[in-house]
């Protein structure tokens, strides 16, 4: 049998082979459907995220969600948190009015700390 026509199933498709021809493997892997900065109202990483610590994403998580690496990850919260999003330091969204002036209090500081007063 030809060896081109024998492929491994795709990530997306597992358990049934994918009819390739010639195309190369990068042409049969998914890429991530989320785009933070994408035209039309992308989600954005705050959408991802639940209500309450308890139900907190762990950064790994939100990095295989997004496609994203961890670094940009942090970048997009830190930029979501600056337009207003509030997202917990252990990324989640305050569920009570406690979590949240918790957070306002956090932000602050850290907006202290940066302008160096």
């Amino acid at each position: 049998m030809n060896r081109e026509n024998k492929t491994r199933p795709s990530v997306g498709a597992l358990g049934r082979a994918v009819e390739t021809g010639s195309a190369s493997r990068a042409d049969t892997t998914s890429k991530p459907q989320f785009t933070p900065n994408g035209p039309g109202g992308q989600r954005k990483v705050a959408d991802l995220l639940s209500h309450g610590r308890e139900n907190a994403i762990p950064r790994r998580e939100l990095e295989k969600l997004t496609g994203l690496d961890g670094r940009t990850v942090r970048l997009v919260i830190e930029r979501e948190r600056r337009e207003g999003r509030p997202i917990l330091a252990d990324n989640a969204i305050p569920a009570t009015e406690h979590e949240r002036a918790a957070c306002v209090r956090h932000r602050a500081a850290e907006a202290i700390d940066r302008a160096g007063v």
